[in-house]
């Protein structure tokens, strides 16, 4: 499986592939059976751990895809796992596998799915100026998938906590014009579905099936959001993990500062604004991290002209339809 999976993939298939696999995934629990020749079963918990990581995160990107639709563009698409997969090589976890898609939504934003499945929006791809932006973001995502914020939040979640969030996100009216122009996908209930349905041990002790983990996720990533120390931990590791790779120190709080004078002039209100801190408090982070480093000393590469000349076409179908 390569970072490219997206860009050769169709929404069907990808979701195929969702169902297809889970007869693979073991039961992850801190009680496991005998472990698999060879290994210990040690080896057999951290294996375990991350099937279950990958199936709840594939099921997350496929309910993802599912609603907004996907965004086909294989030059693109290529582009962006090629950013993605760059600044992840210098992250802190360059041995994860890390997939990038393109959601088709106006509004800019981006989703780390667990097990290293991640999405940005065609408005955030309209919305960023260059390379060194993009690359920034992708960081930020990465840093969420290495750090595994969304798997362990999910797992520390109680039954009844689950229960909360998937009641709140079925009430809750999105702030996303878009989003609220497509019905929101029902989960799969049929033969093949069900076989996802393995179980994750919560710190409570109950089980949590692959589906029910994956509507409470999406809940997360729409309506309620990570604990904000993760965002900010988020921002502070994915603007490092894209100096590494040699890129403008700046890049993502100039993107910052730019969407929030979007977002005064034109009044918007996003998913992006309900799940994430405050834009301003947000750039402090950002400002404290590279004091630290000491980036007014850091020359970066911005990338412009390669970012400009990968997102053509998308800009060029942008103007057609506004015609």
């Amino acid at each position: 499986m390569d970072g490219a999976l997206f860009s050769r993939c169709n929404v069907v298939v990808l979701i195929g592939a969702l169902f297809a696999s889970a007869s693979s995934c073991s039961l992850w629990s801190k009680k496991t059976e005998s472990p698999e020749p060879g290994l210990s079963k040690e080896e057999q918990l951290f294996l375990d751990d991350y099937k279950a990581e990958v199936e709840v995160g594939r099921n997350m990107a496929g309910r993802l895809l599912t609603f907004y639709g996907e965004y086909l563009d294989e030059g693109l698409t290529d582009y962006i796992n090629e950013v993605g997969l760059y600044v992840a090589k210098n992250g802190d976890y360059p041995n994860k596998k890390y997939m990038f898609a393109i959601l088709d939504s106006d509004s800019p934003n981006a989703f780390a799915c667990p097990g290293g499945y991640i999405l940005v929006t065609r408005g955030l791809i309209e919305d960023v100026a260059n390379e060194a932006e993009l690359a920034a973001i992708l960081g930020h995502e990465t840093a969420h998938v290495g750090k595994q914020h969304m798997f362990n939040a999910l797992r520390s979640m109680s039954k009844q906590e689950v229960e909360k969030a998937e009641a709140e996100a079925a009430a809750r009216k999105r702030p996303d014009k878009y989003s609220r122009a497509r019905a929101r996908p029902k989960p799969d209930v049929n033969e093949s579905g069900s076989a996802l349905a393995k179980l994750l041990t919560t710190a409570s002790g109950a089980g949590l099936g692959v589906l029910q983990a994956a509507k409470a996720g999406m809940g997360l990533l729409l309506e309620k959001g990570l604990d904000k120390n993760l965002e900010y931990e988020a921002d502070r590791e994915g603007v490092k993990y894209a100096i590494r790779a040699g890129y403008e120190p700046k890049a993502l709080d100039q993107f910052l500062s730019r969407l929030a004078q979007e977002k005064i002039k034109h009044n918007d209100k996003t998913v992006m604004d309900v799940t994430h801190p405050p834009i301003p408090d947000r750039r402090k982070a950002i400002a404290d991290v590279l004091n630290k480093m000491g980036a007014d000393k850091i020359i970066g590469a911005v990338g412009k002209e390669r970012f400009e000349a990968a997102r053509v076409s998308l800009l060029a179908k942008g103007k057609e339809e506004v015609k």
